[in-house]
């Protein structure tokens, strides 16, 4: 993952707020393939792989129960 527009004072002369950082990272994910996507996935440590997958699954079960609720 390349985070060098935000950390290279040449290429960016505006501080990045979330909105920034988050446009640039939708972005970056958007010309990004799976594969690839995968690859960054396969490297995170375990601590950072549970950060990343809990709310998701959190989401999908809400989104479940919710349905049989209805």
């Amino acid at each position: 993952m390349n985070h060098e527009f935000f950390a290279n004072p040449k290429i960016s002369k505006f501080r990045a707020d979330e909105e920034d950082v988050n446009a640039y990272v939708q972005s970056m994910i958007r010309n990004t393939n799976k594969q690839e996507i995968l690859t960054w996935i396969n490297h995170m440590s375990e601590h950072d792989l549970h950060l990343l997958i809990s709310p998701y699954i959190t989401e999908k079960m809400t989104e479940e129960l919710a349905e049989k609720e209805s």
